[in-house]
């Protein structure tokens, strides 16, 4: 049942439309009944609704659930002062971010100014987002490449430059070969005039994170992006 309810929760969270329960059990791959009698169970303590007689789709309860247990987590709760700092400090975009079945989960964002989003999932192109791709460069090349298939299936493959490669093994091979020290660079791949850079943030009892810099500038991030790695390493692994 736990995992039964678990699956129906990520293909709803997934679905473009609300899924009957047909649908939800076709992509589960179990008898609807069972699929059913989950639904009952996770409509009544409100975590998926009935838009229709027909149709569910999730409710508030995962976003409370969500938003309860994201404030709690250190590599959320530490590290937002610490992003927005290195933001302003450098004048560009700063990210922390992790993978999570092929998707960037953006834990913070932060502009030049210090404003910005934190525990925000998906919603951009993965082949356009540094963080992700450097994320995406410690998998497996199989894993990697279908991660890159399936964010083209739900986002496109926009090719906003030149430099943009044209599909996901092209994408990973330029991405491995512009990546030095640990610190992947794709100036110009999302945008002319735009430098970006990531690198992995690896700390023991932590999911694996990435750290990085975007935006319109002629100066060189990897040293602010050092600098970044070390404050978060150190609000990680500093005694709550």
């Amino acid at each position: 049942m736990l995992t039964t309810g678990l699956d129906i929760l990520r293909i709803l969270a997934e679905a473009e439309a609300p899924l009957t329960a047909t649908a939800i059990a076709e992509r589960v791959g179990i008898h609807v009944s069972n699929v059913s009698r989950t639904l009952g169970v996770l409509a009544r303590h409100g975590y998926v609704r009935k838009p229709t007689y027909h149709s569910f789709a999730p409710d508030l309860g995962i976003l409370a659930l969500a938003g309860a247990s994201a404030g709690r987590m250190p590599a959320v709760a530490r590290t937002g002062s610490v992003i927005a700092a290195l933001a302003r400090t450098c004048g560009m975009q700063a990210t922390l971010a992790a993978l999570h079945r092929g998707q960037v989960l953006y834990l913070h964002r932060c502009q030049s100014g210090g404003e910005g989003v934190s525990a925000v999932a998906g919603g951009w192109p993965l082949h356009l987002s540094v963080v992700g791709l450097r994320l995406l460069l410690d998998q497996p090349v199989k894993e990697a490449r279908a991660a890159l298939e399936l964010a083209a299936k739900r986002y496109g493959w926009e090719r906003p430059t030149p430099a943009t490669p044209e599909d996901p093994a092209t994408c990973l091979a330029e991405a491995r070969r512009r990546m030095r020290d640990g610190i992947l660079r794709i100036d110009g791949w999302g945008r002319l005039g735009y430098v970006a850079a990531a690198t992995t943030v690896r700390i023991e009892g932590q999911p694996l994170l990435a750290i990085a810099l975007d935006g319109a500038s002629t100066a060189d991030p990897t040293p602010h992006l050092a600098s970044g790695l070390t404050d978060i390493t150190n609000a990680l692994t500093e005694q709550p």
